[in-house]
């Protein structure tokens, strides 16, 4: 990948053969064999701005630019970032950091592929329901996410941000909460209805995977969550519960941010309580009428501390 492309068609093309042959020949059981289909872009970058890291700017950018845009350019568009050249926008910024980040980048990629493998065997052992076998993508997101699931080449791809992972978390942070809340998020079905999802979904698409984590991996941490440390008091959470009561159903992007940040200690509690009384395989299941009339139970409930 450090290799100057021969031509920008030719490379895409043989990039695509390349992506799918290898989804391809996935089998359809989950996680065949204890592995994922993975693919790790962080190795040659590094290798390439290794070649260039005492070169001028302008050649750091046009070495790296051109080693991730020789691999894997679909990690890098419109179809993971929603704008059409995150390298443009973006680069730069990750090679002012590079220095700092470098040791702990190469030590955290090294590591990652073992640790996606027996994280997701682990999960797989407790939701076998789950049929996802990869591919996984070892990539950098320039501060933007963690973990994120997008369609890349017709196959559902879980792209993780390595450099992001790295700097916020260091690169020998425990791998299982992250990716047990990403396979926890692919548990529940996509919003299929008219128009943007509704408050209440995104409560609940917010919450079940936090439930999930915490169960599965109960020593976490709230930093491992990337819980805040602000709005878990039950007086902020009821306050909030009300709020997001009166606008269940908005689809308004501004009452969705409600349960981000200090808000996600309210989608916690709300999952929390719908998922009291089923199991979290139940719980996955839930839809439609019930999951609306689940989540706004839980929020009068919750609007009601003590009572």
């Amino acid at each position: 990948m450090e290799l100057r492309p021969p031509g920008p068609r030719r490379v895409a093309a043989a990039v695509l053969l390349v992506w799918l042959a290898g989804c391809a020949h996935a089998p359809s059981a989950t996680f065949p064999g204890g592995a994922v289909a993975q693919v790790n872009v962080v190795p040659p970058f590094l290798e390439a701005w290794e070649a260039v890291r005492s070169a001028p700017r302008a050649e750091q950018l046009e070495r790296t630019r051109e080693t991730l845009r020789s691999t894997h350019p679909e990690l890098f568009g419109t179809e993971v970032f929603g704008t059409a050249d995150a390298l443009e926008a973006n680069l730069e910024r990750l090679l002012v950091e590079l220095p700092r980040l470098d040791p702990k980048l190469r030590a955290l990629s090294e590591r990652m592929p073992g640790e996606i493998d027996r994280s997701a065997r682990r999960f797989s052992q407790e939701f076998p329901e789950l049929r996802w076998s990869g591919p996984a993508a070892l990539s950098l997101s320039f501060s933007q996410f963690e973990a994120v699931w997008r369609t890349l080449s017709g196959k559902r791809t879980l792209v993780l941000g390595l450099d992001t992972i790295a700097f916020y978390r260091g690169p020998y942070t425990p791998v299982d909460p992250l990716i047990h809340h990403a396979l926890a998020s692919a548990l529940l079905p996509s919003w299929a209805g008219p128009g943007p999802a509704p408050l209440w979904w995104t409560v609940w698409d917010e919450g079940f995977p936090l439930v999930v984590v915490r169960t599965l991996d109960p020593g976490v941490s709230d930093a491992d969550l990337r819980l805040p440390t602000e709005g878990q008091d039950p007086a902020d959470v009821a306050a909030l519960a009300r709020r997001v009561r009166a606008a269940l159903d908005s689809t308004r992007q501004g009452d969705r941010r409600l349960v981000t940040g200090p808000g996600q200690w309210l989608s916690l509690r709300v999952a929390e309580a719908v998922v009291a009384g089923r199991s979290l395989h139940e719980a996955a299941r839930l839809g439609g009428a019930q999951l609306r009339a689940a989540v706004d139970a839980a929020l009068g409930r919750l609007d009601r501390p003590g009572s």
